[in-house]
């Protein structure tokens, strides 16, 4: 079964309008309520003092009608009074300043006094509800970032972090090159967290800004280990998850949901389309990467349920079809439960314009009704939940990559996340199933692995890359592979792609980082494709060559070659091109490994979960026009954002 569910804040309404809220919510066929996750000032409004009543009589009305409890601990917003007895407990910010108090998520996550206060919430309420047949799952904190801190608490621990890694300060100045601008250090109270980097993050030592990026990522791991220590000493079968999302300081996701039991996300899909053709605006690559976060089917738990409006102005209306068509869509990919963000849309605070499924007028409206329509058509599927996504194809991610990218830009317009998303959409197109997962995760069972930028290089991870190649598999890897080791620093005495050589049988003798320039290649097979943020230009050493550019002083230079290697096969990207490249490209490495392909018009989308209980297609549209595609012989028709579900031969 895919249950869907509520983000409710009772704290924010009169207890009145909690029966009549529930009531509804039962009608619905609303399963699962989310609560709690800013509720700290309401449930410890003096220090030591504590009130528990109302949540009490909140969770007590939702379960008389049917509905089980995801449970917030509120770290994320603490009380005012605590950060006023205890500025120690505030965030600081990149220049060196505690953080204005008045926001959310500004608390220090490594202040041993915001940890006492944080463990004393958290013990209270595991007291208190751990175990009772009413809480379904605890969520932790919100919206997690890497704790980007530069407190005294973070300067110690970061400190703490190196010396554990390196032992000597000389293992350290080696390993970051620190007779580069005289920037060697001769004490450990010299090393801070980075400060002023806002605008200049590149100007720092690249070695030292991805270890403080690996600090900050494993900071907040420890905060997640923290609160899952607190809350299994109560109830050791709990379920415990937190809501992902893309923040601006990324965390390693696949370290932070190491010790949860479920990854979870919150998903807000764009509600105006862009013009531009070229751009990729699908959700449909968050929804496969936070399933692989654990390799397994997740949870949503803040799915978009009306027109934005907080971080920034009011968005357009959703259109018809948008909010059903939406989770469906994140159901296609492994969602197991969609809790929509949020049942009344708050009258009050920064998030009063940041529309829920009511509005402030209380009346019903069309996005209640779709969510109606939503939860009869899933009632009609109850072993969907019995399926998952099986792929054969991987791509592979790692948090490295993300760090140093973002702190030392390669081109104008140069991004990992772009080409991830470009070759992911290929899949898409061609109706084709996708893992991201882990650098680290087994290849048993899968035909081809996609390789974006693996700009920080594990040699381990290429030597399992040639054993799965050797086996008969395809692996294909794109520019900026192979420049930098595992601290951070540029590999020497090699050729690019370096330690990839051998496995892609070729070599780039020059690059040019065009930025928004453009420059075409064409296919050998035939084809014109636009270029634009990076060119290698590739010369063959055992590879086959299979298509050169076609301007400036390298034309006819290779571009993308294949390269033979053992049983299967290795392909090396040189560049980034436009969307239509990518299928193109794809279509011919699936039809060499038998995967089953469809020709999808751009936007559509094809995605099959299976298990025991069958076989299910979603067709999706997830455009603002009509199309037509074809599904086993029959043409189907969808409207804008309609998705259509085909299982054992039946549309349901």
């Amino acid at each position: 079964m895919i249950r869907i569910g509520i983000d409710y804040y009772p704290e924010h309404w009169d207890c009145s309008l909690w029966e009549e809220d529930a009531a509804r919510m039962e009608a619905l066929g609303v399963h699962v309520v989310r609560i709690g996750e800013f509720a700290w000032s309401r449930l410890e409004p003096r220090d030591g003092v504590f009130d528990f009543t109302w949540l009490d009589d909140a969770i007590g009305v939702l379960a008389r009608h049917n509905m089980k409890i995801i449970l917030g601990t509120p770290t994320n917003c603490a009380p005012m009074w605590l950060y006023h007895s205890h500025p120690d407990t505030l965030q600081w910010g990149p220049d060196g300043r505690p953080t204005g108090t008045g926001l959310r998520g500004h608390r220090c996550m490594t202040s041993f006094t915001f940890r006492k206060y944080a463990a004393r919430i958290i013990t209270e309420l595991a007291k208190r509800y751990a175990g009772r047949p009413e809480i379904f799952a605890w969520q932790l904190d919100n919206e997690l970032e890497s704790n980007h801190c530069t407190c005294p608490s973070c300067q110690t621990a970061f400190r703490g972090w190196l010396k554990e890694k390196y032992g000597t300060l000389d293992a350290l100045n080696k390993t970051w090159g620190s007779e580069v601008w005289s920037g060697e250090i001769s004490g450990w109270d010299q090393i801070v967290p980075p400060q002023g980097t806002e605008n200049k993050p590149d100007w720092y030592n690249p070695a030292y800004m991805l270890d403080y990026e690996r600090f900050a990522a494993a900071s907040l791991t420890d905060f997640v280990k923290f609160q899952c220590g607190i809350i299994r000493g109560y109830d050791p079968q709990a379920v415990i998850t937190t809501n992902a999302c893309f923040p601006r300081h990324m965390p390693d996701f696949h370290q932070e949901f190491a010790p949860l039991d479920v990854a979870s996300y919150d998903n807000y899909p764009p509600v105006r389309l862009p013009e531009d053709p070229e751009e990729l605006y699908s959700n449909a690559f968050a929804l496969d990467f936070v399933r692989g976060f654990k390799n397994q089917n997740f949870w949503i738990l803040e799915q978009l349920g009306g027109p934005m409006g907080c971080w920034a102005p009011i968005s357009p209306a959703m259109e018809p079809g948008m909010l059903e068509g939406y989770a469906l869509q994140a159901a296609a990919h492994g969602a197991d439960l969609i809790s929509f963000f949020r049942w009344r849309t708050s009258y009050t605070g920064a998030e009063m314009f940041c529309h829920g499924l009511l509005d402030h007028s209380n009346v019903p409206n069309r996005r209640l009704t779709e969510l109606e329509q939503l939860c009869r058509r899933l009632e009609k599927l109850p072993e969907l939940g019995n399926t998952t996504v099986h792929s054969q194809v991987a791509m592979l991610y790692s948090a490295d990559q993300e760090f140093t990218l973002k702190n030392q830009e390669q081109g104008q317009g140069f991004s990992y996340w772009k080409q991830m998303r470009l070759f992911h959409d290929a899949c898409m197109n061609l109706g084709v199933n996708v893992d991201v997962v882990e650098e680290r995760t087994p290849l048993d069972g899968y035909k081809v692995v996609i390789v974006p930028t693996h700009f920080i290089t594990d040699p381990d991870v290429v030597a399992r890359l040639e054993d799965f190649t050797r086996r008969g598999g395809s692996v294909v890897v794109t520019c900026r592979s192979g420049v930098k080791d595992k601290n951070g620093n540029c590999i020497l005495g090699q050729e690019l792609p370096t330690l990839f050589r051998a496995l892609c049988g070729c070599r780039v003798t020059e690059y040019d980082a065009i930025g928004p320039a453009t420059q075409e290649l064409t296919l050998e097979r035939g084809g014109r494709y636009q270029i634009t943020g990076w060119c290698d230009l590739i010369e063959p050493d055992t590879a086959q060559v299979l298509a050169r550019y076609q301007g400036r002083f390298y034309s006819g230079v290779p571009a993308i070659t294949k390269n033979a290697f053992g049983s299967g096969c290795a392909y090396y990207v040189g560049a980034v091109g436009e969307r239509a490249l990518y299928c193109t490209l794809l279509l011919t490495v699936f039809r060499e490994q038998g995967i089953p392909v469809s020709r999808l018009p751009q936007g559509v989308e094809l995605t099959v979960r299976s298990g025991p209980s069958g076989t299910y297609q979603f067709y999706f549209n997830n455009t603002a026009h009509s199309h037509d595609v074809e599904a086993d012989g029959q043409k189907v028709h969808l409207q804008p954002f309609e998705m259509k579900i085909r299982t054992q031969g039946a549309w349901a």
